[in-house]
C-alpha cells in the first residue's frame, strides 16, 4: 500500500499536466492525468485519489460535469484550476462541487498551500467570502461554519472535518 497521498489532475493542456505532474510527484505525491472528464471518471473506477486537480474547459466532459458527477457519488476534494477568472464562474463551479477555485496562471506553491491540513485564517476567510471591509466581523464566519459543521459532520459539538485553531482560524481534515 502505498503512503504518497493520490492526486488525480484532469485537463487537456499538455503542458499543465506535465508542470503539475513533475512538481507534485517531487512533492512526494502519486500523480494520475486524464484529459477530459470522462476519462477522469473512468480512471477512478480503478483507482481512489484523495484530491483531484480540474480544469473548466475540456472535451467531451468539462470540469463543471465532473464536479457535479464527483459531487453526487463523493466527498473527495476538488480544486479547480481554470484562466477563467470571472466571479460568476468561480461561483458556478464551487456551487457545482468545487472545494476551491485557483485562477490560471498559478504558483505550485500557491496550489500546495491549498492542501488539507493547512490552517486558514479568520480573515483570510472573511475577505475571500465577504470581501475586505469584513476581515474584522468574526461572528459571521462563526455562524456560517455552525451551518457547515451541521451538514457535513455526524456530531457538529465535536467536529472531525472543520477544525477550529482557537484565535487563529479553521482547519480541514479529511476522512480516512
Amino acid at each position: 500500500m502505498s503512503e504518497h497521498k493520490h492526486i488525480l489532475v484532469v485537463d487537456d493542456e499538455s503542458q499543465i499536466t506535465r508542470v503539475l505532474r513533475t512538481s507534485l510527484s517531487s512533492h512526494g505525491y502519486d500523480i494520475r492525468v486524464a484529459n477530459d472528464g470522462e476519462t477522469a471518471l473512468e480512471i477512478m473506477k480503478d483507482w481512489s485519489p484523495d484530491l483531484v486537480i480540474t480544469d473548466l474547459a475540456m472535451p467531451n466532459m468539462d470540469g463543471l460535469e465532473l464536479c457535479r458527477r464527483l459531487r453526487a457519488k463523493t466527498q473527495i476534494p476538488i480544486i479547480v484550476l481554470s484562466v477563467r477568472g470571472e466571479e460568476r464562474t468561480k461561483v458556478q463551479a464551487l456551487d457545482a462541487g468545487a472545494d476551491d477555485y485557483v485562477t490560471k496562471p498559478f504558483g505550485i506553491e500557491e496550489l500546495l498551500a491549498r492542501r488539507a491540513g493547512k490552517v486558514v485564517t479568520h480573515r483570510a476567510l472573511l475577505g475571500a467570502v465577504w470581501g475586505g471591509e469584513s476581515t474584522e466581523q468574526v461572528e459571521y464566519l462563526r455562524v456560517f461554519v455552525a451551518q457547515l459543521r451541521k451538514k457535513l459532520e455526524l456530531s457538529p459539538n465535536s467536529p472531525r472535518y472543520i477544525v477550529t485553531d482557537p484565535w487563529v482560524g479553521y482547519r480541514f481534515e479529511p476522512g480516512d
